[in-house]
């Protein structure tokens, strides 16, 4: 079935948007379209050895990309049976993004996948000295493509996708000063603060095509609900990782504008001016925050920040 990219309003009020999508997620999925052959084409992917990032990682490989992940978790599966080329890296600590970028070569990227993310139960600092989540699901991915940018390493309009996640919806705000208050809250505002990294990207780099995808609510997050409600949300209306693959590999491979928000169920989403995701103060100021804090590691990576 082919893809509709006219953009639509989500539902209205929170809970409701929510809700709507998850009930009947199942069924209203939006899946990719059959691959074009990518051969010749690179790409990167943040933990592509496991999860969703193994999914997105063997239907670009089928198509002949060559892929490189970066993850903490080294398989043997990922040389031997993936056939991808696998980097240890921990986004929650700069150094080693560093190490891991020094080891990627000279070749550009045609993409550059930023699936890997944390859900933290509990209240941990990084070796980046701020909370883990953050560290990991927003400040890692924003020094990787820094990093890849100033090492002149992404092809002109090359396709940065972030998977962002519509529990964003559920916060205000997203800064490296916010400390962790319940694992919900706090990956909630990391989720807004991926999408606000997309906007700010498009903002101030057109010669990248950077995408934010909600994949869709997973069932593996509830793997161990085997009866009552959560175990009927699990099998019935949850996706499968495979499934939640998908919206990376949309937000990748398909016609979608500049800085524009792909969502499972919803498809092209057109957010009003009064969504937090549209909150160009907020998105600047975390900007500015992330640039301050990216700097040093820049340099430790022999380049100059350019700043914008």
């Amino acid at each position: 079935m082919s893809l509709s990219f006219i953009a639509s309003p989500p539902p209205k009020g929170r809970h409701r948007r929510v809700l709507s999508a998850i009930i009947g997620q199942k069924r209203k999925h939006h899946s990719c379209p059959e691959l074009q052959r990518l051969d010749g084409k690179r790409v990167l992917v943040t933990g592509g050895t496991a999860g969703i990032g193994e999914f997105i990682t063997r239907s670009l490989l089928a198509q002949g990309a060559t892929v490189t992940s970066l993850a903490r978790g080294l398989s043997d599966a990922t040389d031997d049976i993936l056939h991808a080329e696998s980097i240890y890296m921990d986004l929650a600590d700069p150094k080693s993004i560093v190490t891991a970028v020094k080891q990627l070569g000279d070749t550009p990227f045609d993409m550059v996948i930023c699936n890997a993310g944390l859900v933290s139960k509990k209240a941990e600092i990084s070796p980046s000295g701020y909370e883990k989540t953050f560290s990991v699901n927003v400040l890692g991915h924003h020094i990787l493509y820094r990093l890849l940018m100033q090492k002149k390493m992404l092809v002109d309009d090359a396709r940065l996708v972030m998977t962002s996640g519509d529990i964003y919806i559920m916060e205000n705000e997203c800064s490296a000063d916010i400390p962790f208050d319940g694992t919900s809250s706090t990956y909630s505002r990391s989720k807004l603060g991926n999408l606000w990294q997309v906007r700010e990207l498009s903002k101030r780099y057109p010669n990248i095509h950077p995408i934010a995808v909600h994949p869709g609510v997973v069932a593996s997050g509830f793997a161990g609900s085997k009866k009552g409600f959560l175990a009927w949300l699990r099998t019935k209306q949850l996706v499968s990782e495979e499934q939640g693959s998908h919206s990376s590999l949309i937000g990748a491979t398909q016609d979608l504008p500049r800085g524009s928000y792909w969502h499972n169920v919803f498809g092209l989403v057109d957010l009003p001016e009064s969504d937090p995701g549209c909150d160009t103060s907020g998105s600047s100021k975390l900007w500015d925050q992330l640039e301050s804090i990216t700097a040093p590691y820049l340099q430790a990576c022999e380049v100059k920040p350019t700043g914008k």
